[in-house]
């Protein structure tokens, strides 16, 4: 029994040793968002936070894809990517609704072009959707909301209450 407390008591001194456990909780530090760089800010963070609030059908959410292919980001989105420095874009398939988020930080000067591009994509969910309407993503892509954010151009294809809470999300990580 002695030997069992004795090895308790050396590994708990080898663990404060090695890992710098110091046996009391730590108070944790709330990060604040706007100690930070854009060139800190994770996108693909932003996004997932964005996500998880939203309040829509788990078929709709589910169907919800990030859109890596630089192909489909030129020929359905219309980005040059010349003018972006990082993004995080993700659409829903059309059949399942509309939930369509893009956050992208462009390069200086060329938030205008990126605007334009993101207007030409939601004129197409527009009329994607205009003879097949689930979920009200009709009235959602009509009303959808592409703006200028600091550095950033973010999309917003949304219901009203989704897009209100989307954009506090992108607020708070603003550098």
């Amino acid at each position: 029994m002695k030997n069992k407390k004795i090895l308790a008591l050396l590994f708990a001194f080898l663990m404060v040793l090695f890992c710098g456990c110091s046996g009391e909780e730590e108070e944790e530090q709330e990060i604040n968002p706007q100690e930070f760089s854009y060139d800190m800010l994770d996108l693909s963070f932003v996004a997932d936070e964005i996500y998880k609030k939203l309040e829509i059908s788990p078929l709709t959410l589910e169907s919800v894809s990030k859109i890596t292919d630089k192909t489909v980001l030129e020929e359905q989105f219309y980005l040059d990517l010349k003018n972006v420095v990082s993004y995080d874009v993700r659409s829903a398939l059309g059949n399942y609704g509309a939930a369509d988020v893009a956050i992208i930080r462009v390069k200086e000067g060329k938030a205008g072009e990126v605007i334009a591009s993101l207007e030409n994509r939601k004129d197409d969910r527009i009329n994607e959707f205009r003879n097949y309407d689930v979920y009200d993503s009709y009235e959602i892509a009509l009303e959808a909301e592409i703006y200028e954010a600091g550095e950033l151009v973010v999309m917003l294809m949304l219901s009203e209450d989704d897009k209100a809470a989307a954009k506090e999300t992108v607020d708070y990580y603003l550098p």
